[in-house]
């Protein structure tokens, strides 16, 4: 079992992580601090996008002459980068999910500001119009803000999430600790709210994050692990080596994504904003917030994230279906990421020649029977890679942790086999959500996901061309060479497999989308439109 001491990113922020004695958690040292089982798909993706269009500094003290700081929209972190300034938006998130929220989490003081807030609003609107269509515009635009809610799973309002779809929408955490406590206004609540808790924007967004902006740092281990992936077949044609430009292209298809199509939007949550900034908490929504750290081997997985990520947004589909399609490719990441961080450390396993991260996903036809061979395979794959995060956990706690007992072991878990688990399952990657025989499969939509973030604007590709690029970033095994590869990997035999495949279900999927042309019967292009 190779050891768990790998160099952290960035390098100050896991210093001070370090001297104030916090967890001790092993799975944050082997998957970096931190991925966990219950943020969503939709807050992996909004915590991501509030890192880069926050702006970055190496010191707490904003008002420091002497530390560097780092503008928004930006991938420019280095080993000094401690800290990130997130925006808290808690007025709008006020205006937007109060009324929303459960009774029991209102507290008396608000209810009192919310009138208040309402009141204000109302006294901003054309003098011309009555008080009662006044009072119809405000509640218009509440409904208009609140059908942008992203998560809200019976939380308590301040924790609401919007669709991260513009960058007002973009905000930290904040939490209210449901004092009783008698409050005379809005102000003195202000200390029951709490902006330094992880519990829904877990730092699994930081952590995607960090993983490209190491990579785009463009040192030494960063080329030699990427001249080495370069030689590899799969992985010498399609991909931007030249990581200038990769920067470039992510950066501004990240703010375009973020101004397209919601200009009005924007300019109608920056008025707002304003408008209802006495509701904020400005003793704390200014302070910066501590980055989060990772262990500088994600160097292949973040380069393929960036890279995936290019060809997404540059893609010609809307919007909304691009953050739904970008929910997908965060969750995928961090199950390539555990996974693969797993088989670094991991030295039982056998090595896999067409795929840099040595080990495969089988995925069967969700419709097959249970007495299919694919199917089968697929079962026994998943299984196989849920025993090996499991077992490199446990052998990396007997060299570094060896009295821990089994109990604490369910907190290290929470951080790494179980977000593995759970994250599958909520994209229908893996299924059944219970029971037995759980399996790898693809949807229609992890399908279509795949067509654009693999495949440039405008390219055709063919069949076998697509399926041989799923296999050389994610492992996932479907026909041909590729599959015969997994199941020697999962056989732990070097014997060929010969084994007949049906792979129409993924054809229709494609035709589904209007994503296949046939040229014969044996011929088929993929293309991203």
């Amino acid at each position: 079992m190779q050891s768990i001491i790998e160099p952290q990113f960035p390098r100050s922020a896991h210093r001070m992580f370090e001297e104030r004695n916090q967890s001790k958690n092993l799975a944050l040292q082997m998957y970096g601090r931190r991925f966990l089982a219950d943020q969503t798909p939709m807050e992996y993706l909004a915590e991501f996008l509030l890192v880069f269009n926050s702006a970055k500094s190496d010191s707490r003290k904003i008002e420091d002459s002497g530390s560097a700081h780092y503008g928004e929209n930006t991938f420019d972190v280095n080993d000094d980068t401690s800290y990130y300034l997130p925006k808290s938006r808690l007025p709008l998130k006020f205006l937007s999910f109060f009324s929303q929220s459960k009774l029991e989490t209102r507290h008396a003081i608000h209810q009192k500001s919310f009138a208040d807030v309402l009141t204000l609003l109302e006294s901003k609107m054309d003098k011309t119009l009555s008080d009662t269509e006044r009072k119809q515009l405000v509640q218009s635009l509440q409904i208009l803000l609140s059908g942008f809610v992203g998560v809200a799973n019976n939380r308590t309002w301040s924790t609401y999430s919007f669709m991260p779809i513009t960058p007002s929408f973009l905000g930290r955490e904040i939490t209210w600790s449901h004092s009783s406590k008698d409050y005379a206004s809005w102000e003195d609540s202000a200390e029951a709210f709490s902006i330094s808790d992880h519990n829904f924007m877990a730092r699994g967004g930081e952590v995607l994050f960090l993983q490209i902006a190491y990579v785009l740092s463009n040192n030494d281990n960063v080329k030699d692990a990427l001249h080495q992936l370069k030689i590899k077949p799969f992985y010498d044609k399609h991909l931007q080596y030249d990581l200038t430009v990769l920067k470039q292209d992510i950066e501004s298809q990240l703010k375009k994504l973020l101004a397209d199509e919601t200009s009005s939007l924007e300019q109608l949550s920056q008025f707002l904003e304003k408008t209802l900034s006495d509701f904020d908490v400005p003793t704390k929504a200014t302070n910066p917030a501590s980055l989060a750290t990772i262990p500088k081997c994600y160097i292949i997985e973040g380069f393929l994230f960036a890279n995936e990520l290019v060809n997404l947004l540059k893609s010609e589909i809307s919007k909304l279906e691009k953050i739904e399609l970008l929910q997908q490719l965060c969750v995928m990441q961090v199950l390539r990421s555990i996974m693969s961080r797993s088989r670094q450390l991991d030295q039982d396993a056998l090595a896999t020649a067409n795929f840099y991260g040595n080990y495969t996903w089988i995925v069967s036809n969700r419709k097959s029977l249970p007495n299919d061979s694919i199917r089968k395979l697929s079962e026994a794959s998943f299984n196989k890679s849920e025993e090996i995060i499991y077992r490199v956990i446990r052998a990396c706690a007997k060299l570094h942790a060896p009295n821990l007992e089994e109990k604490q072991f369910k907190n290290i878990d929470k951080h790494s086999f179980d977000v593995f688990r759970k994250m599958a399952k909520t994209i229908e990657f893996v299924v059944p959500i219970t029971g037995s025989n759980q399996r790898f499969i693809l949807t229609p939509s992890l399908i279509r996901l795949f067509v654009y973030c693999l495949i440039k604007p405008s390219e055709r590709i063919k069949m076998t061309d697509f399926l041989k690029r799923i296999y050389a970033h994610f492992g996932i095994a479907i026909e041909g060479e590729q599959l015969q590869e997994a199941i020697a990997w999962q056989l732990e035999s070097n014997q060929d497999t010969i084994i007949s495949v049906d792979i129409s279900w993924v054809e229709e999927g494609l035709k589904q989308s209007g994503l296949l042309i046939e040229l014969s019967d044996a011929v088929s292009i993929v293309v991203n439109p």
